[in-house]
């Protein structure tokens, strides 16, 4: 069975880089971005594996600053999580960068008004900090790993916080401009770090059904926490509709009953939200933990599409869309076979990066998980 595993892994990593290969070559033009859809699969992918990575880092922070002793056992593993998740976002954007060799001008040429530039200098910082951490973490330095934990949690509230204000600094997209965005980033991003967390946990042997101090805290974190996400949406989509203003509103609608608004209520709510909501009340077990945990850091990335995606598809001007017929004009946007493609590479290589840690790192040999 591990060989038929690793044999659809490369088939999966080998049939992707030919996709990254195709965007060395070639350049942007198979992506179906335009002149109004500027953001689209890739910038999603980006949002949905940053929010793992600061999720994951964040609770690995809160373990050491509140000295959550049922959880020490997962430190390592929420580090590693962490790191992989955040260099397949970062090579994510630079994919979709068309200008990748000019990443350097945000440091040289500064920009302190900038939400973007901040977001960079926070990036590379955190990249940094979980690189270190990582390293006195599995040499058994546990004072400098504590010291670096401590430092570390700030910065890793900040991350999606600075990520949610990038969206919600922009005026001219009413969907977005939202004080509630670097809340709600805030929120999903440890949802959904904490939720691959646990599936990973399960599937290794981290969290077993008689570790009662682990098992039965574990469910009620990822229970609130979908509740508290439940909530905060609710709000951001309720509100317009209730004031119904006409442009604000637009997006929303978009949503909720445009051609795509299976990815909302189906995948979602249905199985993003619902079927784990009813799991995770009832009585607790490794299956039911297990299945509900997966659904919702599986599906979250239909959060991350229904965000970029909906806003950008708005004309800002009345007849915009019909002004001009050309293909990069449109404001529909489906993500084209090459954009899968290469996401297809991105989600095999995070794979294959966290299968090596678990293979190399000493203290995440299997005779250790036990």
């Amino acid at each position: 069975m591990k060989k038929l595993y690793k044999l659809f892994w490369g088939i999966c990593f080998i049939f992707g880089g030919i996709g990254v290969l195709e965007r060395l070559i070639v350049g942007k033009k198979l992506l179906n971005l335009g002149s109004y859809v500027t953001w689209g699969l890739w910038v999603s992918l980006y949002i949905y594996l940053v929010g793992i990575s600061s999720g994951a880092y964040l609770f690995s922070s809160l373990i050491s600053f509140l000295g959550l002793k049922y959880f020490e056992k997962l430190k390592r593993l929420c580090l590693l999580i962490s790191l992989v998740a955040l260099v397949s976002a970062l090579l994510t954007i630079v994919l979709d960068l068309g200008h990748w060799e000019r990443f350097w001008y945000v440091f040289v040429y500064p920009t302190p008004s900038s939400m973007m530039s901040w977001m960079v200098w926070l990036y590379s910082a955190y990249f940094l900090l979980v690189l270190l951490q990582i390293i006195y973490t599995f040499r058994d330095s546990e004072k400098k790993a504590h010291i670096l934990a401590m430092i570390g949690l700030p910065l890793a509230i900040a991350i999606p916080v600075c990520g949610g204000s990038l969206f919600g600094v922009i005026g001219a997209r009413p969907y977005w401009h939202s004080a509630m965005f670097p809340i709600i980033f805030l929120f999903e991003a440890l949802l959904s770090g904490m939720s691959l967390i646990a599936l990973v946990s399960i599937i290794f042997g981290f969290t077993k059904q008689d570790d009662e101090g682990m098992f039965n805290i574990l469910p009620r974190l990822i229970l609130g926490l979908l509740i508290v996400n439940i909530t905060l949406e609710a709000a951001i989509l309720v509100v317009p509709l209730w004031g119904q203003v006409a442009y604000h509103i637009e997006a929303v609608k978009l949503v909720l009953f445009g051609p795509f608004w299976w990815v909302f209520w189906l995948v979602h709510i249905g199985m993003g939200s619902v079927i784990p909501l009813f799991l995770l009340l009832e009585k607790p077990n490794l299956t039911k933990l297990s299945f509900a945990s997966g659904l919702i850091a599986l599906t979250f990335m239909s959060v991350r599409l229904n965000i970029v995606i909906p806003a950008l598809a708005i004309p800002e001007l009345k007849g915009l869309e019909s002004a001009f017929i050309e293909k990069r004009l449109m404001f529909s946007y489906v993500p084209s076979f090459h954009e899968w493609q290469v996401s297809l590479f991105i989600l095999s290589l995070a794979v294959g990066l966290f299968y090596l840690g678990i293979k190399f790192l000493p203290v995440l040999k299997t005779k250790t998980l036990k």
